[in-house]
């Protein structure tokens, strides 16, 4: 909501000219968004986790934005986002211009993640979420490397110290790209970049998008360099090492876009130069993910399905990993109550096969498997009914 009646308090309390406040604009905007879930874990060779219930609290957040004029098409803008601490979503600082687009410094989603989020009926939030699938590891926030295997191996990512640019539209085309730059991780024990390895992680993402009436397309492609996810997912002494991601997506509407049908294809490929100096390791997964939504008046109807593809492993003495593929159906129905407040119920279930160790995407059954082991094998499945409201 504009802050109109603080500006015109400002006004009349500072004696500031009303024309210079009027090129200024304070937004207050947030998301509260509640789950009642009951899941469940069970089938695999490791942990199982049996049925419970809980509540989620899924993309809650609050945040502030605004623009400043700075002259006839070119201004300053800033957003910052909370969920837990301050700036911990979506936040940053930069410049746009009507002609040349946006530079934004901060945290924010990168390009690769941006570019699909619109095809996953949940905004992938909560248990249904497409990143059970895509992106390998699920959702996160972090900077560049991580901690653990979920945060190097993760496509999937809001990237903390980095630099965007935004192209205006042109025809329906516009694009966006990202650079993750070094940070903390470097000499930092806990994450096992020591700085005297050489290491230094950084990220590169871009993707083109193009939007034509019912016809959405686009083209995305992220590279990580020195993220050690092999080396950290084997327990291997760090190395030097490149990840990359690429994906295409199609959506199209029809009947006025109240029917609409998407499908995504992603490849992700990971190399380790070194693994317990046997030598560089490369591995590979397809995935893809189709999906068709249609609204009738306040009803909303979702179906989707994933699979991740057979893990395809070569040097430093593997083979490929038999049995490693993991597939996800999901359903979503929602009631809308007003243009900000919706019911909705859920339905979701990653069926792995004996190598596989997919998670929920977002809300993991519990902390404790880190997106990965020690459910090898064994199946998520979750059903829940929420609210969210914005505002």
């Amino acid at each position: 909501m504009t802050l109109k009646p603080i500006t015109l308090a400002c006004m009349g309390l500072f004696a500031v000219p009303a024309v210079a406040l009027a090129q200024s604009t304070v937004e207050i905007y947030g998301t509260l968004n509640a789950d009642l879930e009951s899941v469940k874990a069970e089938g695999g060779s490791g942990t199982n986790f049996s049925s419970r219930s809980r509540v989620t609290s899924n993309s809650s957040n609050i945040g502030f934005r605004g623009t400043e004029e700075l002259s006839p098409g070119f201004g300053a803008f800033y957003s910052g986002t909370t969920a837990g601490f301050w700036a911990s979503r979506n936040s940053g600082v930069g410049l746009l211009s009507k002609n040349y687009g946006r530079l934004l410094l901060g945290q924010w989603d990168s390009p690769y993640k941006f570019s699909t989020l619109r095809f996953d009926p949940t905004g992938d939030t909560g248990i249904a979420g497409y990143s059970g699938i895509l992106g390998s590891t699920g959702t996160i926030t972090a900077g560049q490397g991580g901690n653990n295997f979920a945060e190097r191996a993760s496509f999937s990512r809001r990237v903390s110290n980095v630099v965007q640019y935004w192209t205006p539209s042109w025809r329906g085309l516009s694009g966006r790209l990202a650079y993750g730059v070094s940070d903390t991780n470097i000499g930092s024990p806990s994450t096992g970049v020591p700085e005297g390895s050489g290491l230094k992680p950084s990220l590169f993402a871009g993707a083109a998008m193009y939007e034509d009436g019912p016809l959405y397309a686009t083209l995305a492609y992220e590279q990580h360099d020195d993220f050690q996810a092999l080396n950290t997912l084997l327990a291997a002494p760090v190395s030097k090492g490149k990840d990359h991601a690429w994906k295409a997506g199609v959506q199209y509407g029809f009947l006025d876009n109240t029917l609409t049908f998407g499908a995504i294809f992603e490849r992700l490929q990971y190399k380790a130069d070194d693994i317990n100096g046997l030598g560089s390791l490369e591995r590979k997964i397809d995935n893809w993910y189709v999906v068709g939504a249609y609204q009738l008046g306040a009803h909303g109807f979702a179906l989707s399905y994933g699979q991740k593809g057979k893990e395809k492993l070569s040097g430093a003495g593997f083979s490929d990993l038999p049995d490693s593929r993991a597939r996800q159906v999901s359903a979503r129905y929602g009631y809308t109550l007003s243009k900000r407040t919706q019911l909705y119920a859920v339905a979701t279930r990653i069926s792995n096969d004996s190598n596989a160790f997919q998670e929920f995407g977002n809300s993991p059954i519990t902390s404790t498997t880190l997106f990965r082991d020690p459910a090898r094998g064994a199946d998520p499945v979750g059903v829940g009914i929420g609210m969210i409201h914005k505002f």
